[in-house]
């Protein structure tokens, strides 16, 4: 049931001599559209009806009629009180819970009750209406029996005033409003009825009017309601309230007092706040027009800060209320929007006379105006490009399968094409057109004059490229570098602000000399301007295989490894996103509290444990924070690499299991807690390392260009590094005993390592650039002979390194070989550091000596490792039982030999006949392939039969003998199950008891662990938070969808338990989905940054480039894609429980068999078709999660 918002309708529209009304403007409220007549006068007539009348009697009749037409309706017979009825009607929000209200019990039987009296005058009157049955009789019997005067005011289908009628006895006193609109389109909810054709049917609908007194106090309180789901204080929401009037534009009222401005952020910071607002009849429309004429645009031109302008233009310009298109996913609609953007911003500035009615704010008002007009030029100019383009596509070519990546490159070409026109400011680009000699200098001061529009114009960019770029069918090359000069120009941005108070601030403008640092985004933005010419040459090169033929289309992750291994030349980038990335999720396991009620504390140890993992992994070569923490680790590290690859990183079914177990075990958590907390006190240099680190590279990368630039930028620069040099020193100084202690732990570490023989390639590379790395950055911190001993000691070192890089390019095994002298080698440089650094620090403390307890760890991995899901007692049976079957299947290969011999050799007679030994194929522990095989070749073939039996290779008595020492009975009942032939026959066999049950869940481990964690999202994500449970279970619209989901990301954003144990259950679901190949949507990114990425590999990895890009553009953006995935999952879950009893029923490996159970006409299943039907389609579609069960 849809019911409109309510509307302000103008009366005087409808003129008509025969309208006598002094009413000028009513609000429309819209009733449900099938009986939208009678709900219409049911409410207005109540409303309109004074207190204390006969209303009741009017509506319904008398007492005796109203329990007749309770019998009629089958009504249970009861008092219906007036006076309460009245109260619920005045009561009635439409501002706030329209929808809801028309459930109310009480008024549902009125409305049943009346409309069947209507009806009934209704058809006493019809003969004088000719016969017919329509609007026009109900209403004529809506008076006689009310008695009361009805105005109807009535608009076409397009929404176009038609008449006015009115319906009025002569000395009426209640007058009712009503609104009719004819020809609404109403689409069937299943087949059209017999004889009706089309899809559905043109009807006309009702609403009422209620004036505009009457609903002040409702919307008063309707916008307290809906301004509680945002982050302002009882108090802000308070003081809107009392000064709302009724009229006037709201928008603006907030934005001309100082007090009331920033709650505008918090309002739009959610595109549902506003779109309720909007429903209540409050002005949120940015381009809405006040009493002067002028918009909240105009409004935000002269503001301290240009935020509240671009929050206000984001959402003017973008269509999400009415479809995912936006302005990087545009169409027509988006068009319009930023057309009526660029009117009304040239309204405000002709009707405010070129902002002088700001007085000194002008200049400022209009340095404004003219960034954001020309960004919306920009903006304009690739979105109507990108229509274009598309539009010129052959109708086939748009519809086909290749149309997604056809166009994401017209997106990129288009960008690429335009964003060369706007590189400079254009109004600045037109003042020097007459000025060839203009230099990069000045180029940069009017970068720093209009840093806004060059960010905006730079975010737009990077938006739709990165949204797009993963599926161009260019060089990985060329996109390398394209995407890395874009990446730096972002993060340049953000890491050095326009000003303290950032980008949006206008009351501060840098200049060369206090702004030096904004050279480092202006130089890298225009290496990206050179690389992206480069990029947009390809694209004008039609591809020689068509975009299907392809690999990079079909496997964008493949393109974002290579781009992501591309950092290899940017370590510090690398590094400071992984060890921020571990001293996040450490902090917050250390500090999470655990209780046997909340799995999050749990579910954040295992997230920390992984995420500590992953980053201690030493296979790049580059890698410096690897094995800086394995050098503070010391011999636990192997065992926290095992929890990683072993039970969190990976799906094997005994581990995972055996995982699911421990969580229960809340003692055993308290003690990993208290290990992350010595881990954090032991890895706290790690952190002091990096200090700098990252902000000093990016200056010093960009020194030598600003030289060319201008000498006293270079000079201001220089002053710049040598401030953060200052830092450093400061910071040495300051954790002189934290370098001592990550000095000697390094030396320590690399010394050990050196006696391996045998190590993987770029291990020794890594270890040596870490060397190089600290060595580097104390040598800098000392003076002579120290200094001069550290350089020509990492001479040596780059002699070795080039050694071991030789080695690990010229072999293509994993690992390499290590001799004695090479060894020997590491050992010899490690002493000499060693006497070095015993110099340095020889006068500074120890650090205070912290001990992990490796049994806490060691144990974690032992007792997962240990768990089964039988006794000793019953693995005895199934082993005695699945021998039986071995034995049984070699006497029957035996039989099938010897009557094919006997086929072969005519002269025999076998002792079977043929449909006898038809009849014995299906006891051979084989696929059904091969049996199919068999049982086809036996009558004509037996030369074909002998080579099947041949073919089957596995000695059916050596099911149970382990591969390695680790394992046991366990371990090789799961490699047994996970065989097709394994698991159909364990399935069949019929074990005693309560056993035959723990085998199925054994073999449906897979739906089973993934429910589990499923259950585990739902609870966290939706049952723990009120407001969200309640717009899950009672919001059905997709306005109240997409607000659920931002609530959501919110949750996940500010609530870092909640973060770590939803990222660490969705890991699990994925790394359970990605043994199905076929369910790859449910772990790669659907839109927006980097589309296509894989979600699973950022959850375990991370990404440097999608994180850095996506936290300074859109903090939102990985946040909502995981929750997607979670809600996909979720909603899923019921269903997958289905499939899951039904297999666990049905007993069967057939695929075909099970497919067709599901389609059987059984009431039980109801529920999981209609989710079957609602998840049809070759892709995506319910059978894809077939392959998660054992089917084959």
């Amino acid at each position: 049931m849809y019911v409109s918002p309510p509307k302000l309708q103008c009366l005087a529209l409808w003129q008509s001599k025969e309208s006598t009304s002094n009413v000028k403007k009513m609000w429309e409220i819209s009733a449900p559209p099938d009986n939208s007549l009678y709900w219409s006068l049911v409410l207005s007539y109540v409303i309109a009806s004074p207190e204390n009348s006969d209303m009741l009697a009017k509506l319904l009749g008398d007492e005796k009629e109203i329990k007749e037409l309770m019998l009629k309706k089958k009504i249970p017979i009861q008092n219906l009180d007036s006076k309460s009825i009245k109260k619920q009607v005045m009561n009635f929000n439409p501002f706030k819970n329209q929808h809801s209200f028309y459930y109310n019990k009480i008024l549902i039987k009125v409305f049943r009750l009346f409309s069947l009296r209507l009806n009934r005058k209704a058809n006493e009157m019809k003969s004088d209406y000719g016969g017919e049955w329509g609007d026009d009789v109900k209403l004529e019997a809506a008076r006689k029996m009310l008695k009361c005067d009805i105005k109807i005011y009535e608009t076409n289908e397009e929404g176009n005033i038609i008449q006015f009628d009115d319906y009025s006895p002569v000395g009426s006193r209640a007058v009712l409003y009503l609104f009719k609109h004819s020809g609404v389109t109403k689409m069937y909810k299943t087949k059209s009825p017999s004889g009706q054709v089309g899809e559905h049917k043109l009807i006309n609908t009702f609403g009422f009017g209620m004036s505009l007194n009457h609903v002040i106090p409702l919307r008063r309180d309707a916008v307290g309601h809906i301004l509680k789901r945002t982050n302002l204080t009882p108090q802000i929401i308070h003081d809107i309230k009392s000064d709302f009037i009724g009229n006037g534009n709201f928008l603006v009222s907030l934005l001309e007092k100082d007090t009331k401005r920033v709650t505008v952020l918090s309002i739009y910071a959610s595109p549902y706040i506003a779109w309720k607002l909007d429903a209540a009849g409050f002005v949120v429309d940015p381009c809405f027009l006040d009493k002067s004429g002028l918009s909240a645009l105009y409004h935000c031109m002269g503001l301290d800060s240009t935020a509240f302008l671009h929050v206000l233009y984001d959402y003017a310009s973008n269509n999400f209320r009415y479809s995912d298109t936006t302005t990087r996913n545009p169409d027509q609609d988006v068009l319009r929007a930023l057309k009526r953007i660029r009117d009304v911003l040239q309204n405000d500035f002709s009707k405010s006379y070129c902002f002088s009615m700001l007085g000194d704010k002008k200049n400022l008002a209009l340095k404004t105006y003219c960034e954001i007009l020309c960004f919306n030029e920009y903006q304009r100019f690739v979105v109507q490009e990108i229509i274009e383009k598309h539009r010129s596509l052959s109708p086939q070519a748009r519809q086909s399968a290749e149309d997604f990546n056809t166009r994401r490159k017209l997106i990129i070409k288009s960008l690429l094409e335009i964003y060369p026109r706007y590189f400079n400011y254009p109004e600045v680009s037109k003042e020097n057109e007459s000025s060839p000699d203009e230099n990069e200098l000045c180029r940069f001061q009017e970068f720093l004059q209009h840093s806004e529009y060059y960010e905006n114009l730079d975010n737009y960019t990077c938006f739709l490229f990165f949204d797009n770029f993963l599926f161009l069918d260019v060089s990985v090359d060329i996109l390398i570098s394209a995407v890395q000069n874009l990446f730096l120009t972002v993060f340049g941005y953000s890491l050095f602000p326009k000003c303290k108070h950032g980008v949006h601030c206008t009351k501060d403008v840098p200049t060369p000399k206090n702004g030096a640092l904004r050279v480092i985004p202006f130089i890298f933005r225009s290496k990206f301007l050179e690389s992206a010419k480069d990029v947009l040459q390809k694209l004008r090169i039609p591809s020689s295989g068509g975009p299907s033929k392809s690999t990079k289309l079909e496997n964008p992750n493949s393109v974002l490894a290579q781009i992501t291994m591309g950092l290899k030349d940017l370590p510090e980038i690398k590094d400071e996103i992984l060890i921020g990335r571990l001293k996040n999720y450490i902090n917050i396991a250390t500090c999470v509290k655990l209780n046997d009620a909340d799995m999050k504390g749990v579910l954040t140890m295992e997230r920390a444990l992984q995420v500590l993992g992953e980053t201690m992994n030493t296979s790049d070569h580059n890698s410096v924070i690897g094995h800086l923490l394995c050098s503070c680790l010391g011999d636990i590290v192997e065992e926290f690499f095992k929890i990683r690859n072993k039970c969190l990183s990976h799906y094997q079914p005994r581990l995972m299991r055996g995982k699911l177990s421990l969580e229960k075990e809340i003692l055993r958590f308290r003690a990993i807690q208290d290990t992350l907390k010595d881990v954090r006190s032991l890895v706290q240099p790690v952190y002091v390392s990096q200090l700098w680190r990252i902000t000093n590279y990016m200056v010093e990368s960009s020194l030598s260009e600003s030289k060319n630039i201008d000498l006293d930028l270079w000079q201001n620069m220089q002053s710049e590094s040598k401030g953060l040099t200052r830092l450093r020193v400061e910071t040495f100084i300051r954790n002189k005993s934290k370098y001592k202690s990550l000095t000697n732990n390094l030396l320590n570490y690399i010394k050990k390592e050196a006696e391996n023989k045998e190590c993987p390639k770029f291990q020794k590379i890594g270890q040596i650039y870490t060397l190089k790395f600290l060595f580097t950055f104390l040598a800098n911190h000392c003076v002579d002979p120290d200094q001069a001993k550290i350089f020509l000691t990492l001479q040596e070192l780059d002699i070795l390194s080039k050694k071991f890089e030789s080695k690990a390019n010229a072999t293509k095994q994993l690992n390499i070989q290590i001799s004695t002298s090479e060894g020997q080698e590491i050992i010899k440089i490690v002493s000499e550091l060693r006497k070095i650094s015993d110099s340095m620090f020889s006068a500074v403390k120890d650090e205070p000596t912290k001990n992990i307890n490796p049994s806490v760890v060691k144990t974690f991995f032992s007792d997962a490792r240990r768990f089964s899901w039988f006794t000793g007692e019953e693995m005895k049976v199934i082993k005695e039982k699945i021998s039986e079957h071995m034995n049984l299947s070699c006497a029957v290969k035996a039989t099938l030999t010897e009557f094919s011999q006997g086929k072969l050799q005519k002269n025999v007679q076998s002792q079977k006949s043929e449909q006898e030994v038809h009849n014995l194929v299906a006891k051979i522990f084989a696929t059904q392939k091969v049996k199919d095989g068999i049982s086809a070749s036996l009558s004509g073939n037996p030369q074909a039969v002998l080579k099947s039996l041949r073919s089957i290779k596995r000695n059916e008595q050596n099911i149970f003998k382990p591969s390695n020492d680790q394992e046991d009975d366990l371990d090789c009942l799961i490699r047994f199950s996970e065989r097709e032939e394994g698991a159909d026959l364990l399935v069949k066999i019929d074990f005693p008891g309560g056993l035959q049950q723990k085998v199925l869940q054994f073999l449906n481990q897979k739906i089973e662990c993934l429910l589990e964690r499923i259950a585990h999202l739902k609870s966290i994500l939706i049952e723990e938070d009120e407001e969200i449970l309640s717009l899950w279970n009672w919001g059905k619209s997709d306005a109240i969808k997409t607000h659920t989901r931002f609530l959501m990301c919110q949750r996940y954003r500010r609530e870092m338990d909640v973060r770590a144990s939803l990222e660490l259950l969705l890991f699990d679901c994925m790394n359970i989905l990605k043994t199905s190949p076929s369910l790859r949507r449910l772990w790669l990114k659907a839109n927006e940054l980097f589309t296509g990425a894989c979600l699973r590999n950022i959850l375990s990895h991370g990404d440097p480039i999608l994180e850095i890009v996506g936290g300074s553009l859109d903090e939102g953006d990985l946040p909502s894609h995981f929750i997607d995935k979670m809600l996909e999952l979720i909603e899923d879950g019921d269903a997958l429980q289905i499939l899951s009893d039904l297999w666990m029923k049905e007993k069967t490996t057939s695929l075909q068999q099970f497919e067709s159970r599901l389609m059987a006409t059984d009431p039980s299943l109801r529920e999981v078709q209609k989710w079957m039907k609602k998840r049809s389609g070759d892709e995506g579609g319910w059978k894809d999660y077939l392959t998660l069960l054992p089917l084959k």
